[in-house]
């Protein structure tokens, strides 16, 4: 799209030649569509493109800041094939799916997600900037429902047994039944598929004294991602262990083994291979 746009935008006067090479040698330089380096250029405002796009296709152009979003709809689309195509889940009605799209002219994109939502597709056109900002915003806020849920649900488990791990330690048949309840189960798998929505290194699962963290290391860092009710740790540690194939009742020698995971990722299904520690979890 990106030379048909140049083209386009020059046969209307929108811009000069010379604005359009300045922007197609930015653009080869740092990766950016088209629009984005007219716009980085000043030659043209975040607006000024998505109304030329909506007049030329014939798609309507939506402001996103004024926009809500369902969160229903977005959970459709995973994450990285919203970013993977610049698009934006906003509405259903009935067979049919909103879509906001940078590029109206993808229909290798809608195809992708009709034939993975099972909807028909009606795009919207918004800026770059707009949709990769509410990319971030709109997947952020459901990962934290989705984790607020499984959270709910971990409170909501047999008080009866929570108390024993408070006093003592838990046998393996309690130990079992624990890391097999379907709140740890999905907890656990929050934290796997999270790491790799983030693009982490090493998952870290460190139980305190008095609580419980669970930070990511993304970029050589390590960063803060939540903090499991303390009276947990075992049951998710023995789920970990049940997973990579451990001895759930050895807790004083370290133990490696490691997890194999079959996780869709961008539409498509990816096996995963985490390597476990009993000191750590890495990806």
């Amino acid at each position: 799209m990106s030379q048909r746009l140049g083209d386009l935008l020059v046969k209307e006067k929108v811009i000069t030649s010379e604005q359009l090479d300045k922007a197609i040698k930015m653009q080869k330089e740092n990766g950016f569509r088209l629009g984005s380096a007219l716009v980085k250029l000043g030659f043209l405002s975040d607006e000024d493109v998505t109304n030329f796009l909506s007049r030329q296709y014939g798609v309507p152009a939506i402001n996103l800041s004024y926009f809500e979003i369902d969160g229903s709809v977005v959970k459709l689309v995973p994450y990285e094939t919203a970013k993977r195509y610049q698009i934006l889940p906003l509405s259903r009605v009935g067979a049919s799916l909103t879509i906001a799209m940078v590029d109206p002219t993808n229909v290798f994109a809608m195809d992708d997600i009709k034939f993975m939502t099972g909807f028909n597709i009606e795009p919207v056109v918004a800026s770059e900037a707009a949709i990769m900002d509410g990319i971030e915003k709109a997947y952020s806020v459901s990962r934290e429902e989705d984790l607020e849920k499984v959270m709910a649900s971990v409170n909501e488990m047999d008080t009866d047994v929570e108390l024993a791990a408070d006093e003592q330690d838990l046998g393996l048949d309690q130990l079992e039944k624990q890391a097999e309840e379907a709140p740890i189960v999905k907890l656990v798998n929050i934290i796997l598929s999270d790491a790799v929505k983030r693009g982490a290194s090493d998952i870290h699962i460190e139980p305190y004294e008095k609580e419980y963290r669970v930070p990511f290391r993304i970029d050589g860092m390590l960063q803060p991602i939540m903090n499991p009710p303390l009276r947990m740790k075992d049951a998710i540690t023995s789920r970990i262990k049940i997973m990579a194939k451990l001895d759930i009742s050895e807790k004083r020698l370290p133990q490696d083994g490691r997890i194999m995971l079959k996780m869709n990722i961008g539409g498509k299904k990816k096996q995963l291979d985490y390597l476990v520690s009993t000191l750590c979890v890495s990806i």
